[in-house]
């Protein structure tokens, strides 16, 4: 029974050892490498930590595809606070647009329709609105602009969600909001504006 228990404790400080190496071998490459260690944990499935070394990427390199990366696996968690932080900071980038319309050919190729801006946008004011943030509906228009109004933009997403939610107070503000850029809303864009303002109305 004794060289059993050795042999246990000698397992378990083993173990234990090989844990503690882990960890700092994590610590040191999150401290040197954080891009590496960024790739390293989404593979492992850490999202997590995987998010705040892209975040530590991007504030070493302020390469887009960093925080853009952080943006994407927070949306792929449902971490609504992390989506608004990173995709508020993907969205403010320099790069955000050039980054964008490199997304949108790369999404066309692979046969997938629609604007990538538009559903980081649309993304983030949904965070804000899990969140319970009051400038929600404001940030979405503003998103949005004055005249146009895209396929699947940030208040499409807002009001989507509102309704899913019966959300009544939410939707007469997007509502109003609509009706007042009524007769600024670019040609192009006039019908799926209408069509959405009638969801709203019905809602």
């Amino acid at each position: 029974m004794r060289v059993d228990k050795v042999i246990v404790r000698a397992a378990l400080s083993t173990l234990a050892a090989i844990i503690a190496l882990i960890a700092f071998m994590i610590l040191a490459l999150s401290l040197v490498y954080p891009a590496t260690l960024m790739k390293m944990t989404y593979d492992l499935g850490m999202e997590n930590l995987c998010i705040a070394n892209a975040k530590e990427a991007y504030k070493r390199s302020g390469e887009v595809y960093y925080i853009a990366f952080a943006t994407e696996v927070a949306i792929g968690e449902d971490d609504y606070a992390k989506i608004e932080g990173c995709g508020q900071a993907f969205i403010a980038d320099d790069e955000f647009e050039q980054y964008c319309t490199e997304r949108n050919e790369a999404l066309a190729g692979d046969g997938v329709n629609g604007a990538y801006e538009q559903y980081v946008y649309g993304q983030v004011c949904v965070a804000k609105y899990r969140l319970g943030r009051k400038d929600t509906v404001e940030k979405a228009f503003a998103l949005v602009g004055e005249e146009s109004f895209p396929e699947n933009n940030a208040v499409v997403a807002v009001l989507l969600t509102a309704l899913m939610e019966k959300d009544d107070s939410t939707v007469e503000a997007v509502r109003v909001k609509m009706n007042e850029m009524q007769g600024s809303v670019a040609t192009e864009d006039k019908a799926y504006f209408d069509e959405v303002l009638r969801l709203a109305q019905n809602g």
